[in-house]
This record gives C-alpha cells, sequence and structure tokens, in this order.
C-alpha cells in the first residue's frame, strides 16, 4: 500500500471517529454527568424543584427539638391561663383559709413575739413555778380561777337557751364556791360528777349567726378574731376581778392575778407548743385553722339539741 493510501485510511478513520463517538460511561473512561462521583472543585447541584400544583413540604426537626417546642407551648399556655385566673384562685384561697385575714403581715408579726414571749418569757417562768409549786396547789389555783368564770358560763347558757346547762353551772358554782372553798376543790366535778359546761360570749354571738369578722392575733392572749375580742370583752364584764376595785385592790394586783393565772395554766402544758412547731410545716397557717375549726365546733355545741356533747 503506498503512502497516498494511508493518508486515504486515516481520514476515512478520524471522520468516522468523529460522526460516531465512544460511549461516556465505557468501562476505563472517566464520566462528568451527575451520576459520576462529586469532585471536590465541582460546583453543587442546583435545587430541584416541586412539581407543579404541589408545595413543597419543610423539612422535619429533630425529635428533641420538637418535645422543647412543644413544652414552650405548654408553659405559655398556662402562663396564659394562670394570668386570667389568679385573681379567681385568690378568692378560692380566701374561702379555703375559713376567716378573713387582710391584716395577716401585722399578725405574723404578733406570732413571732407571741413565740419569742413563750421561749423567753412564759416557759421559763412556768418551768420554775412548777418546779417550786408542788402539783397540789396547781390544781387548786386553776380550780379557783375556773371557778370565778362560772358567772360568765352560767350566763351565756341562758343567751344560747341552753336552760339545763345554765342551771348545771349555778349548782356547781354554789357547791364549789362553799364546800369547794372558793372553789380550790372541785367537789362538784370529782364528786358529785357533775361536769362543766363550756360557754362564753363569743360563742354566743356566733350562736345568733354572727361571723368572725376578720382574724386577730393578739400579743400573749393569742389567736382571736373580731367577733372573739367582742366576746372576750363581755365575758371579762362577767368576771369578779373586773369589780376588784370595789374590794380596793390595786391595778396591779389584778395584773399580778391575770400574770399568775396564765403562769399556772402554763405549768400543765409545757412542752404542747413545742410538739406543735413540730408536727406541721407552717405554724402561723396552722395556728389561725386550728383556732377556726376549734370556733366551729364551739358554736354548734351552743345548739341547745346538738347531740355531739
Amino acid at each position: 500500500m503506498n503512502f497516498s493510501h494511508h493518508v486515504i485510511a486515516g481520514f476515512l478513520t478520524a471522520a468516522a471517529l468523529a460522526l460516531c463517538p465512544l460511549p461516556l460511561h465505557a468501562e476505563g473512561l472517566p464520566s462528568t454527568t451527575a451520576d459520576s462521583v462529586d469532585s471536590p472543585l465541582s460546583a453543587p447541584p442546583a435545587p430541584s424543584q416541586p412539581p407543579p400544583g404541589r408545595t413543597e413540604e419543610p423539612e422535619a426537626l429533630p425529635p428533641e427539638l420538637v418535645d422543647s417546642a412543644e413544652e414552650l407551648q405548654q408553659d405559655s399556655g398556662t402562663v396564659a391561663e394562670s394570668d386570667g385566673t389568679d385573681e379567681d384562685e385568690y378568692e378560692d384561697e380566701e374561702e379555703s383559709q375559713g376567716i378573713y385575714d387582710p391584716i395577716a403581715p401585722l399578725n405574723k408579726a404578733m406570732f413571732h413575739v407571741n413565740d419569742r414571749l413563750y421561749f423567753w418569757v412564759l416557759k421559763p417562768a412556768a418551768t420554775g413555778y412548777s418546779h417550786l409549786v408542788p402539783h397540789y396547789f396547781r390544781t387548786g389555783f386553776s380550780s379557783v380561777y375556773d371557778n370565778l368564770k362560772t358567772p360568765a358560763r352560767m350566763i351565756n347558757s341562758l343567751l344560747q337557751f341552753r336552760l339545763k346547762a345554765a342551771g348545771t353551772e349555778f349548782l356547781r358554782f354554789l357547791v364549789n364556791s362553799t364546800v369547794g372553798v372558793a372553789g380550790f376543790k372541785d367537789i362538784a366535778g370529782d364528786v358529785l360528777e357533775i361536769r362543766k359546761q363550756e360557754a362564753d360570749f363569743g360563742q354566743t354571738l356566733g350562736h345568733y349567726g354572727i361571723g368572725h369578722g376578720l382574724y386577730i392575733l393578739w400579743p400573749v392572749f393569742g389567736p382571736s378574731s373580731l367577733r372573739d375580742t367582742v366576746g372576750f370583752a363581755g365575758d371579762s364584764l362577767l368576771h369578779p376581778l373586773t369589780y376588784a376595785g370595789w374590794l380596793d385592790l390595786p391595778v396591779t394586783a389584778t395584773f399580778g392575778i391575770s400574770a399568775h393565772e396564765k403562769v399556772n395554766d402554763t405549768s400543765f402544758r409545757t412542752g404542747e407548743y413545742e410538739s406543735f412547731l413540730k408536727a406541721v410545716l407552717d405554724p402561723y397557717t396552722a395556728m389561725r385553722d386550728s383556732f377556726v375549726q376549734y370556733r366551729k365546733r364551739k358554736v354548734e355545741e351552743s345548739d341547745p339539741w346538738f347531740k355531739g356533747r
């Protein structure tokens, strides 16, 4: 084959290659399409477009973020709900207390004053007194003080239409003031088994439907209410020591007798207040609620037909 034949054959081969290129995915040849492995220097693929008429859904959040979002939504809902119900909850709390307590800060201050008075003054005095004075005499003094309160119990029993209780108190006063040596011995109760009938003017006011008004915590005297404070004043008018001036007793002697009654009474109950403090989480609230329940029970007992007596 001469040189011209070779030239013609080469020309025909080049034309065939140009018209019929080799497959791009042939084994051993690199590919430059999207199916090939991306090169680090290659440009990122264009984002795919959703089909017409269909919106693309957002990418789902991780589960932990979803849970956190739900918790935040619940918390915000709770706050929004509580903002509208704070007043109602406060009213419900006031009703649950059983007594109106608008001067709670002052009452709480008096609670701490009474607490310090007990531990610093009353308890040491009562403890020393109980060591010095035998139990027999302390019981006798307590009986005398209780006998002096008989007129108040008798009158209030009459005001409550508890005629039998009033008669019982009159008989007790007669027996203990004479045979019992001015009440030093409770002959009516210990020998004749004529039991004391509790009654006071605060109870009488409650018997006629008068409410507490508001809660008051007095220094020394302890928990009370507006109604029971008025009742205490009424009972004081029926106490013989109120008219001690007629017996030419000085005012200091009257206060001395009242102080002795308080110390003598505390000498029988030393340790009860400490046990109360250990048994409750909120002493102020517990004392107020106990007072309300106690006085409610007393008002119920003022009913002449009360069956729980």
